[in-house]
């Protein structure tokens, strides 16, 4: 199974780490296939964190380093009441863990692929609909928000559409005569 990367050094877009996402997962069963246990199981992480990714992406979340993959996961599970998420990224870093220990043998990895494709197809439902309203309820949830979108949240704050990081356009101040903005 070939797909076609983007080219080295182009910006990627929420499409194209849908499609690594999806070609990660392949290849995992490739290199499980051909019993390579470690490559597999970093290709199981790969694929979690590029379908997170996307979706990040599409939001203007925070995504470039390992340790904004749990608040995204955790974002989308409480936005569609979804807790297994967690749980599915819980597995496919796991499998990140193993690249490093070698600890999981092939029946394990064979099992975390199936899991991760299952996440990997419910991210992508997640990707192609509109974001759900959230309310910001506890202090975790404002604090998520808070590494998410590089900006405080107050606990309280509701969004029809999620939270992003794209500032909302303000109405232009009023203008004097002189054209200057006024004071008031």
């Amino acid at each position: 199974m070939t797909m076609e990367l983007p080219r080295a050094g182009q910006r990627q877009t929420s499409e194209d780490h849908a499609t690594i996402s999806r070609r990660l997962i392949a290849h995992a069963r490739e290199q499980l296939d051909l019993g390579d246990r470690s490559q597999a199981a970093e290709k199981v992480w790969g694929a979690a964190a590029h379908a997170l990714k996307s979706i990040a992406m599409q939001r203007g979340w925070r995504h470039n380093h390992h340790e904004y993959m749990f608040p995204i996961a955790e974002q989308l599970a409480r936005e569609y009441d979804r807790p297994e998420f967690h749980d599915w990224l819980g597995v496919a870093d796991s499998c990140h863990g193993n690249f490093y220990s070698n600890q999981r043998d092939e029946d394990s990895i064979a099992r975390a692929i199936e899991v991760v494709e299952q996440f990997v197809a419910d991210l992508e439902v997640v990707r192609s609909s509109a974001p759900r309203p959230v309310t910001v309820e506890s202090n975790a949830e404002r604090n998520r928000l808070q590494v998410l979108l590089g900006r405080a949240v107050p606990i309280g704050s509701h969004s029809e559409v999620g939270f992003t990081r794209t500032p909302r356009r303000r109405r232009p101040l009023p203008q004097d005569d002189q054209g200057a903005a006024n004071d008031h």
